[in-house]
């Protein structure tokens, strides 16, 4: 074999290297995003579910608060809160109607976990016990009411969770989040109002 035939083939060789390095780089940055984005759609969806099922359940006040954030906090599965209070913020808040001309909607926040970051707001925070303006005017009394009993409390279930990321490339967030960003976990947030 001659010098250049030589030389001719080191060189694809080397360029076959160098082609499938770079391929396989971006397949596994490709499948670790896959994995990271279905592990945060689960974690979404179930957050979302159980502010959802915690409101219902507080809105039937058929236990105490408490009971109900305790069943909240036993939860298993996606989320595994059990144990791990360092990873959630619930807050069940009764909004009551007022009583009386003058007087506002009284507010009860319960909270448990111990997540803490300046994102999380507390219902009594947020005005109006994180109620939009249309059910917070309903709840304030306007006289006495016309057709019999209507509405008289609403429910709000507020859950923040924080994500954990789980592959290399949900530890790249700092970098991919801006400016300002700085952790690497994702502070999940929703509400639910019965």
């Amino acid at each position: 074999m001659n010098q250049s035939r030589r030389s001719l083939l080191w060189s694809a060789q080397g360029s076959a290297t160098v082609e499938f390095a770079v391929s396989s780089l971006l397949f596994m940055f490709l499948a670790f995003a896959t994995v990271e984005y279905g592990v945060l759609f689960s974690e979404r969806n179930a957050v979302t579910s159980l502010a959802r099922e915690g409101a219902s359940l507080a809105s039937r006040e058929l236990t105490t608060d408490a009971n109900i954030l305790s069943l909240m906090q036993s939860t298993e599965g996606t989320l595994a809160l059990k144990g791990h209070p360092e990873k959630y913020s619930i807050f069940l808040a009764k909004i009551v109607g007022s009583t009386g001309l003058g007087q506002p909607p009284q507010c009860t926040v319960t909270p448990i976990g111990t997540l803490t970051d300046p994102q999380i707001q507390a219902p009594t925070q947020a005005g109006q016990c994180d109620l939009p303006n249309n059910l917070w005017n309903y709840l304030t009394w306007q006289g006495p009411p016309i057709d019999g009993p209507g509405v008289d409390q609403f429910t709000v279930v507020k859950v923040y969770y924080q994500h954990n990321p789980i592959t290399p490339v949900g530890g790249m967030s700092p970098f991919l989040g801006g400016p300002g960003h700085q952790s690497p976990n994702l502070i999940m947030s929703t509400k639910a109002i019965f």
